[in-house]
């Protein structure tokens, strides 16, 4: 295997070309609406989320919280 190569950026993002079945299609659609995401920002919070990384998914309440209810 050879060693990693990014490939080329547009803007801040690099492409990311796949294939899935209908359903699943169907499926990331829906609940990056649900979540108010596109589905590239869902599947990149997914890879996050795999890697135990902060994410768009899990991460949701407390970016939605202001910033002065943190300080009581």
């Amino acid at each position: 295997m050879k060693e990693y190569e990014p490939p080329k950026m547009i803007g801040r993002r690099v492409p990311f070309s796949m294939r899935v079945l209908p359903e699943q299609h169907r499926r990331a659609f829906e609940k990056a609406a649900a979540l108010g995401l596109s589905q590239a920002d869902y599947i990149g919070a997914l890879i996050d989320r795999d890697h135990g990384l902060p994410n768009a998914i899990d991460d949701r309440q407390n970016a939605e919280e202001l910033p002065i209810t943190k300080t009581a």
